[in-house]
């Protein structure tokens, strides 16, 4: 399974942000372009400990604890899911700051590899080891650049 923390998987990720544009549409979701590479880029800083979302409350999180491994096998993620308050975007954004805000994001998780992944859990699916945050950091990426057509 892919995973963010293995340079193969990490640098497809960045090769597929690069084919963005100003002009890229979304095939689904309210997001435009920019919206969605600061979203992702909030994101893929949540294992380092540099966003921490609150976690979702009980019985939520019970579904979330529940549902992590059968998402964390997945292909792929289910289109228009729910998003951690911290990381949802809505305002207007600058593409080129937020693309090269997502890059960095990713490249930071690419070369430091799992030793980066600090925190302790995510705000559905709660307690996280470094592989599992790098797994579904791959998977959300995936996700947000597929639902541009990149």
């Amino acid at each position: 399974m892919k995973n963010i923390f293995n340079k193969t998987d990490g640098n497809e990720i960045l090769e597929r942000i690069e084919k963005l544009t100003p002009e890229s549409k979304a095939l689904w979701g309210t997001m435009n372009v920019s919206q969605m590479m600061a979203h992702c880029a909030r994101a893929a800083q949540m294992p380092t400990g540099d966003i921490v979302p609150k976690r979702v409350g009980f019985p939520i999180s019970l579904i979330g604890s529940l549902l992590k491994s059968k998402i964390l096998k997945s292909p792929s993620f289910r289109k228009n899911s729910p998003t951690a308050p911290e990381i949802k975007i809505t305002d207007p954004r600058d593409f080129e700051k937020e693309k090269s805000n997502f890059k960095a994001a990713v490249k930071k998780l690419v070369d430091n590899g799992e030793s980066i992944a600090k925190a302790p859990q995510h705000p559905f699916f709660g307690k996280m080891s470094p592989q599992e945050w790098g797994r579904i950091n791959y998977l959300h990426a995936d996700h947000h650049l597929s639902q541009f057509g990149a």
